[in-house]
């Protein structure tokens, strides 16, 4: 039996073609998974910052939003309980990291307790921002670094993707679009927030659906029980899933519920 839902935010929850709005359908579908005993868990390479309103408050019949959220790729996962699972990336990578901005001269997000962060404004940051409906305020790196870091996007093209695995080998560089890669402490990822979760909850992986589109879904899709690709997912979400769904505006995630007797 399924007892824990896993869900990545854009593209998955959020539809692009609505305004970055939960779907109706979505939201019914939620709302029936939860009456039927089933976490509902975020799992989102955003801060808790950058959570819209409609996750973090929920709707009608979904009041107090999700039931846990593993944020920033894993790196900080909490529930209406506190923090659960804290996983920073260490002082000294984060500096050589700042060293190799320095050199190459890249935009970055620096995300914190306290939010997201940019080093500037470059055509790439902007894009980001007219795809999140976010603006991230700048802010000096140095000093930044001088706290605990959980993660780092790099505004850089996918063919440098290997060169910073190279130059961060302690650190785990993923992707959901072409504009950014994320960087995280290579013992923090998606599947790691997932198992934190079921520690922190007493389930197991057995009893876990997770629903993602991006590449920075692959491992998660990988280590659930069923991992399910949206329609709109890329080519390789979709390789990595058990199961492919419709659209996230086209009903992919109560048709997949559905499909594994989930919800009615």
């Amino acid at each position: 039996m399924i007892k824990a839902a896993f869900f990545d935010i854009d593209g998955t929850l959020l539809s692009p073609a609505t305004d970055r709005l939960i779907p109706q359908s979505t939201k019914d579908a939620l709302v029936e998974l939860r009456r039927r005993g089933v976490k509902c868990v975020l799992c989102t390479g955003r801060p808790k910052v950058q959570l819209p309103w409609c996750i973090t408050d929920g709707f009608p019949g979904f009041e107090g939003g999700f039931d846990s959220y593993i944020t920033m790729t894993g790196s900080l996962c909490y529930d209406a309980d506190g923090v659960y699972a804290d996983t920073p990336i260490s002082p000294e990578v984060s500096a050589r990291f700042i060293d190799l901005v320095d050199r190459e001269g890249f935009d970055i997000l620096i995300l914190n307790r306290e939010g997201s962060f940019a080093s500037g404004h470059g055509p790439r940051m902007l894009e980001l921002e007219d795809m999140v409906a976010f603006h991230y305020p700048e802010a000096d790196i140095h000093e930044l670094v001088k706290k605990p870091i959980y993660q780092f996007c790099a505004f850089v093209p996918p063919e440098r993707d290997e060169e910073l695995r190279q130059a961060m080998p302690d650190c785990f560089v993923t992707r959901w679009c072409d504009v950014f890669c994320d960087i995280v402490p290579s013992n923090s990822s998606k599947p790691a927030g997932i198992r934190a979760a079921l520690e922190h909850y007493g389930l197991r992986q057995e009893e876990t659906i997770a629903f993602g589109d991006g590449g920075n879904d692959v491992t998660m899709l990988q280590y659930a029980h069923i991992g399910v690709a949206m329609g709109n997912g890329n080519p390789e979400a979709k390789r990595a899933a058990d199961y492919v769904t419709d659209d996230v505006d086209k009903g992919g995630i109560p048709k997949a519920l559905r499909r594994f007797g989930l919800i009615g």
